[in-house]
């Protein structure tokens, strides 16, 4: 039997193929790095997750639990079965502050589905972006000074594992799925915290001519009791959205602090949701999560300057997103982190590129042998 008829036997005739159509579509994401799909699964409920796994366990065949595929290269197959988890998309319950949803379900639809409460991390692209994948990637979301990551708005994850175990997972072992990238369960259902939508938020707009400038006002801003959000847009993707040529900080301020309010204020930050998208179009497509040492951001920012690279991002924590073209060679500029004292996040995932410290690489380890010791899952990922 096939591998393509063994997966039908598991989730229908219909919700499995290894066309060449399917395989091709299925063999990249967001980033258009190009890897290669065995077969593609459409699993519809938990049940079929685990049959994926313990025939994946038998056959020796690795699984990669897949999103909505925006991810950066995260992805991305090499041999492995692709486990879209698509229809996995129930809500099954909204009760006062949390949402009970499967990993299917589209952040677009989740925040129709709590209002008049909201769900806190927001990303571009919400109208694709599963809770599944925000939650593999451990996703910063666009206001992170403000919300922080994914795991902070975690009650509880199912996952179904590598031996094939289905586990709630709670308070600290929501460390051992947030982040990992798939790599210790396929993500099933989760359990999330929700806020109260904003109010009396304001926002103001500031330009700069210099990064000393613009770090003079980052230090003066973060003393400043009434921010909750600093958004850092360079030169060129002030630009690209319409704020002209210079260096931009959007500031949220709690209460009436900011020059704009309601709509205005919504405008920019709709504005700034475009950027990936906008930069996309010009074939920027692969990106970099950095914090970045607060005495080191005005040179970091002249560098990349220098190399015409844009950069956009949440300043305020010391993180910002610098933007690569397609043929760019990214270790070029990633040579020169360690100078800079930089360290690399994961907002976009890591995928299989092997950038871990050696601190945390030893951590997947430990967690991969506990959970996923037949490496059945996201295999490569990570380390």
């Amino acid at each position: 039997m096939s591998m393509a008829e063994s997966l039908k036997t598991i989730v229908g005739e219909v919700n499995a193929s290894d066309s060449e159509l399917d395989r091709n579509v299925y063999s990249t994401d967001a980033s258009r790095k190009k890897g290669r799909c065995e077969a593609v699964a459409w699993p519809s409920d938990l049940e079929q997750v685990h049959k994926l796994v313990m025939l994946a366990r038998r056959s020796n065949t690795p699984l990669m639990p897949r999103g909505a595929g925006t991810g950066n290269g995260n992805s991305i197959p090499e041999g492995d079965i692709a486990v879209d988890v698509s229809k996995l998309n129930k809500i099954f319950s909204v009760s006062g502050s949390i949402a009970d949803v499967e990993a299917g379900v589209v952040l677009d639809n989740l925040n129709k589905a709590v209002f008049p409460m909201a769900f806190p991390v927001q990303v571009e692209a919400k109208k694709a972006a599963t809770i599944g994948g925000m939650i593999a990637a451990n996703v910063l979301g666009i206001k992170a000074m403000q919300y922080g990551r994914m795991a902070d708005w975690l009650e509880e994850v199912t996952i179904i594992d590598g031996n094939g175990m289905c586990l709630n997972l709670k308070g600290d072992a929501l460390r051992h799925v947030a982040g990992l990238e798939g790599a210790t369960g396929i993500i099933v259902r989760a359990k999330l915290k929700l806020a109260k939508r904003e109010d009396q938020i304001s926002t103001t707009l500031m330009k700069f001519n210099t990064f000393t400038a613009l770090q003079e006002k980052l230090d003066e801003l973060k003393a400043d009791a009434d921010v909750i959000n600093i958004e850092f847009l360079d030169e060129v993707s002030s630009s690209l959205i319409g704020f002209g040529e210079k260096n931009h900080l959007i500031v949220d301020y709690a209460g009436g602090k900011g020059a704009l309010r309601g709509g205005e204020a919504m405008d920019v930050w709709q504005a700034r949701e475009q950027l990936p998208f906008t930069l996309g179009q010009r074939r920027y497509i692969a990106t970099d999560d950095l914090f970045v040492p607060a005495g080191q951001m005005p040179k970091f920012l002249y560098l990349l300057r220098k190399e015409n690279i844009p950069c956009y991002g949440p300043i305020g924590m010391g993180i910002v997103y610098p933007v690569f073209k397609e043929d760019y060679n990214p270790e070029k500029l990633r040579s020169s982190y360690s100078q800079f004292g930089i360290k690399l996040g994961a907002r976009f995932g890591y995928g299989k590129r092997k950038i871990l410290d050696e601190e945390t690489a030893k951590r997947v380890l430990q967690l991969k042998a506990h959970y996923d010791p037949k490496n059945v899952l996201s295999r490569g990922k990570l380390i």
